[in-house]
């Protein structure tokens, strides 16, 4: 029996900080294919040395999800409406994608590195395993990201494999 891949179901969104440099936006827009060209260099995850050869965005932006029901949407943009005591303009970001467990750790360091620029505190959204099913709640408290560890693979029985 062959080991079938592990898809992953994510929901993440946060607002950002108004003063979030324009190398970091960069950045955030080209994994959501939102900017054509890659960051002149990443800041979000240490790429392997196949990234660096041919990089590719982390997040399909707005697409026909892979595996789950529903489609993959990614957006970047800036609060209109929206009013703050201090009158500051700040990002809202949001992203729902299927994404492959060869690049779940490269998504957890991009989703760690973005929270650094948050000012959402509490939920942040959910990841979910399509081995098990299993819901993961995704919660940011100004340190860290919980819920967010990269699963460990189920074990394949020695006579399946």
């Amino acid at each position: 029996m062959p080991v079938v891949s592990d898809y992953f179901d994510l929901f993440l969104t946060m607002e950002l900080r108004p003063d979030v440099p324009e190398d970091v936006l960069h950045e955030i827009r080209w994994h959501t294919y939102l900017a054509d060209t890659p960051p002149a260099g990443f800041q979000s995850f240490e790429p392997q040395d196949w990234y660096l050869d041919n990089p590719y965005p982390l997040f399909s932006g707005i697409d026909e999800n892979y595996y789950f029901d529903g489609a993959d949407v990614a957006a970047l943009v800036r609060t209109r409406q929206r009013l703050y005591e201090d009158h500051s303009v700040r990002w809202q970001f949001t992203v729902r994608s299927c994404v492959h467990e060869d690049e779940l750790a490269n998504v957890c360091a991009f989703a760690a590195w973005l929270a650094g620029y948050a000012t959402t505190r509490g939920w942040i959204g959910y990841l979910r395993s399509s081995a098990d099913d299993e819901t993961r709640i995704l919660t940011y408290d100004g340190a860290a990201i919980h819920g967010l560890a990269i699963p460990a693979r189920p074990s394949v029985p020695e006579e399946a494999r």
